[in-house]
């Protein structure tokens, strides 16, 4: 089963999904109620990206289901293959497990898109938690996951074309660089308030979505920078992504934003070759080059005092050295010469 990519808010949701907003209690029924399901029976989403909880909000999660069961039930998607796929809830089922629970209360969704089934699976994610929580692989994988699904669905069409437009800044001089994508003529719109992002951070976000996971993760740990993914992520060929992930294992080499920018246009340009990817990561490409130039030289203050009064000026002193210099060389190749 292809997986596709993250979006912006699904204004229909409660409609699909057939449920009230979420809150504290547990949700209205829907078609057939609420069941009960051994987690057995259950499977993840297909590459479900979405971290599972861990230190104290899992250890939180695990003993209020102890104490009072699971309050919201899992949704589950019957496919036509007959799977009970979660769509909401894998914390939950994780956590009842881990509290010891073998099954627990599902609502059963079926005539479901692939593309339904993604916006479940992002909208929750995002009702039941907060944006700002999450790190920067998750954003990615959400923003891209809903745009992907609404734009087979032929939604909103006018903010599609719009992010289209920032994903793909080709021949534009102010995006062709890594510096902040700026759209002037609406700078103060948002997509989707409810992410608290502009268009161009929702762009951004989708387009690093396209890295693969050994470089996206590394956005997570702060190895390297959101911009410089930004710019990382225009190499559109996952094999040379992998050549740069496992350089970086292999080598610890890092990237920064000058890297990222040479990796941008060098692949742009179509010189993007195995050496080149090399020489980026190495430094070489960005190394300034050695000046032919001799290296200016400070004179020690002691060093002067030792053979210069105070009351000689800097251009006397410059003078004498000057011919102490020359002397100097000219000995020297007397000596050579014979």
């Amino acid at each position: 089963m292809a997986t596709p990519k993250p979006k912006a808010r699904f204004v229909d949701f409660e409609e699909m999904l057939s449920i009230e907003p979420q809150q504290d209690t547990a949700p209205a029924p829907v078609q057939g109620g609420i069941l009960e399901m051994d987690f057995s029976l259950m499977e993840s989403f297909p590459n479900h990206r979405f971290k599972l909880y861990e230190g104290q909000q899992l250890v939180d999660m695990v003993e209020s289901i102890r104490q009072f069961g699971i309050l919201l039930p899992i949704i589950l998607w019957h496919t036509e293959d007959g799977q009970y796929i979660i769509l909401s809830g894998h914390n939950r089922k994780n956590a009842a497990q881990l509290a010891g629970l073998t099954k627990g209360p599902v609502i059963i969704r079926e005539n479901l898109t692939y593309e339904d089934a993604v916006l479940i699976v992002t909208e929750t994610n995002l009702r039941q938690r907060s944006f700002s929580d999450m790190s920067h692989s998750e954003r990615a994988y959400c923003l891209a996951q809903h745009y992907e699904a609404l734009k087979s669905q032929g939604k909103r069409n006018d903010l599609l074309e719009e992010i289209e437009m920032l994903l793909n800044p080709h021949g534009s001089e102010e995006n062709s660089t890594s510096s902040e994508v700026q759209t002037k003529s609406r700078s103060d719109t948002k997509l989707g308030q409810d992410y608290g992002l502009s268009r161009d951070k929702v762009a951004k976000y989708i387009r690093i979505s396209n890295l693969i996971d050994p470089l996206i993760l590394r956005v997570d740990t702060g190895e390297i920078a959101f911009l410089a993914a930004y710019d990382l992520s225009f190499v559109e060929d996952t094999a040379k992504q992998r050549q740069i992930a496992d350089l970086m294992e292999s080598d610890s080499y890092k990237v920064d934003m000058k890297k990222a920018e040479l990796f941008h246009s060098y692949y742009e340009t179509g010189k993007l070759t195995d050496t080149a990817v090399v020489q980026i990561l190495s430094g070489e490409k960005t190394r300034k080059p050695k000046s032919s130039k001799p290296q200016p030289v400070k004179i020690k203050p002691a060093v002067i005092s030792k053979y210069f009064t105070p009351q000689q000026t800097q251009k006397e002193i410059e003078e004498t050295i000057d011919k102490a210099l020359a002397l100097y060389f000219e000995n020297q190749n007397k000596e050579v010469a014979s």
